[in-house]
């Protein structure tokens, strides 16, 4: 394998990613942009929680590490699942481009985890600065003992088991058009809902606990939080940990044999230029 080439094609292949995604705007711009809704949308969090303190009396430091840490952090996942899985849509629907895609690009899968790249790089940015504002508003930023490449490890794992996922749905939406932004839409919802974001998945249904379980969400959430402050109690992080390296190992076999049937599939039906106009 080529490695210098390969480092070019991510490289070409994230800077296009970029200049779509900002439109060509110029980089501060775009960025001061990118950082309004999360950070209001951490605000909001953190002025709920100081609206509950202000209505009981009782100050509960623990349940605003857990909510302000599961909203911030969020944005990393959610952001590296709609950069994969949007890019069918766009590619196909808004520029037309997917055929010329698969000519120009050895592998559709490689393509779409270089377009992700750059999505993970813009959710770090924005749970770095959720993190910092709601931890600030909450006045729980001096209290941190962080594990810094606990931190970092975790981040990598979570991006390879994210994308997976990204790629398996990606797979889906080659057969559908106009369902391509609900599938995305979906699964950044289903991952809200059972990856331990905003309340522990112990208090969901049974049914919904069992795929709570199926996703490395959980795990990978609960490691964050223990890295960002050591003193967050957790039961074991090394079976936690390896837990989260099963299932993404697992995610990556299974997201690499369904997307290379999916892909086949699509061809053979004649699908893959079907778009919203048909």
């Amino acid at each position: 394998m080529d490695v210098n080439k390969l480092l070019r094609r991510l490289y070409a292949v994230s800077w296009l990613s970029w200049q779509e995604l900002s439109n060509w705007t110029h980089p501060l711009v775009f960025i001061a942009y990118i950082i309004v809704r999360p950070l209001f949308g951490i605000l909001l969090y953190a002025y709920i929680y100081v609206a509950i303190v202000i209505a009981s009396g009782k100050v509960d430091p623990s349940s605003a590490f857990y909510l302000i840490t599961g909203a911030s952090f969020y944005n990393y996942i959610g952001n590296g699942l709609y950069g994969v899985v949007w890019v069918i849509h766009d590619e196909r629907d808004h520029y037309r481009l997917l055929k010329y895609t698969y000519i120009s690009y050895p592998s559709l899968q490689g393509y779409l985890i270089a377009r992700g790249l750059v999505y993970y790089l813009i959710g770090i940015a924005l749970s770095t600065v959720s993190l910092v504002v709601g931890l600030a508003v909450t006045g729980l930023g001096i209290q941190l003992l962080p594990n810094i490449p606990l931190l970092i490890v975790n981040l990598i794992i979570g991006a390879i088991w994210c994308t997976s996922l990204s790629i398996v749905v990606s797979s889906l939406s080659l057969f559908s058009s106009e369902y391509g932004p609900l599938i995305a839409e979906s699964m950044g919802g289903l991952l809200f809902l059972v990856g331990n974001v905003i309340f522990p998945v112990e208090k969901l249904p049974c049914w919904l606990y069992l795929i709570a379980e199926a996703i490395p969400m959980k795990e990978w959430m609960e490691i964050t939080r223990y890295s960002i402050n050591v003193n967050y109690p957790i039961s074991n992080i090394f079976d936690l940990l390896f837990s989260e390296i099963v299932k993404t190992m697992v995610y990556v076999i299974f997201s690499y044999v369904f997307f290379r049937i999916m892909d086949k599939l699509v061809r053979i039906k004649g699908n893959l230029e079907a778009s919203m106009e048909h």
